[in-house]
């Protein structure tokens, strides 16, 4: 399958590094400066990807990509953030706003590359082959339609948060490591340390309810579980 990818940014250097990790992979590359452009290729369809450098002043670091995420056809929108420089607390409010991947521009060409296939596997290929509902007690995922149900009732997710509950009730009962966690559903190396998946998983037991949130146990210094009530 090929994929359209937009590079926001003004740094050629990373541009370049981004060309050559592209080449001979089957897509298309555009590179612009102008976060109103980008924003047009969006909700015009006529992109797959965007790559944004917060380092951009009109990024205005999360400003721009936070307003994205608010907007109704941009919620969901494949985005990888990039820039020279990033601090834990960024990082876990970057993927809080539902980030795909966040990368330094540092990052070796290869890496670069297996993390944007990776989103992308995340993003199209899987929702591609993985149709039906996974059910476990009470809880319900329609993978088809991005819907997640507890006790009948609808229960509003942002994309990672599904994937996050997914994997989940994909392996209920085993525990899960953060690093694992971390790769699984963030793309990102089991090697990466921050609270990501802590205030995930905080987010989405307070999204299930006080009662459904509490199945999703955490297991001290090594990560989580989610329990099944019928086992109780």
């Amino acid at each position: 399958m090929s994929y359209r990818f937009v590079s926001v940014t003004k740094d050629i250097t990373f541009a370049e590094k981004l060309a050559r990790c592209l080449v001979g992979q089957p897509g298309h590359l555009e590179t612009t400066a102008s976060v109103s452009d980008a924003w047009k290729k969006v909700f015009s369809g006529e992109v797959d990807m965007i790559l944004l450098d917060l380092d951009l002043p009109a990024a205005e670091r999360l400003g721009w990509f936070r307003t994205l995420r608010q907007a109704e056809g941009g919620r969901s929108f494949p985005v990888v953030l990039v820039s020279k420089e990033k601090g834990d607390v960024e990082l876990a409010e970057a993927f809080e706003l539902g980030a795909d991947d966040y990368v330094q521009k540092s990052v070796d060409e290869r890496e670069l590359l297996a993390r944007l296939k990776s989103v992308l596997r995340r993003r199209f290929e899987k929702s591609m082959v993985q149709e039906g509902v996974v059910n476990v007690g009470v809880v319900s995922l329609d993978l088809s339609r991005h819907i997640c149900t507890v006790r009948g009732k609808a229960v509003p997710l942002n994309p990672r948060e599904f994937e996050l509950l997914e994997i989940l009730l994909r392996k209920v009962g085993r525990v899960l490591s953060r690093p694992y966690l971390l790769e699984t559903v963030w793309g990102m190396s089991s090697t990466a340390t921050t609270r990501t998946v802590d205030v995930s998983v905080s987010r989405l037991r307070k999204a299930l309810g006080a009662r459904a949130g509490k199945w999703i146990e955490t297991v001290e210094r090594y990560g989580y579980r989610f329990h099944n009530p019928e086992n109780a």
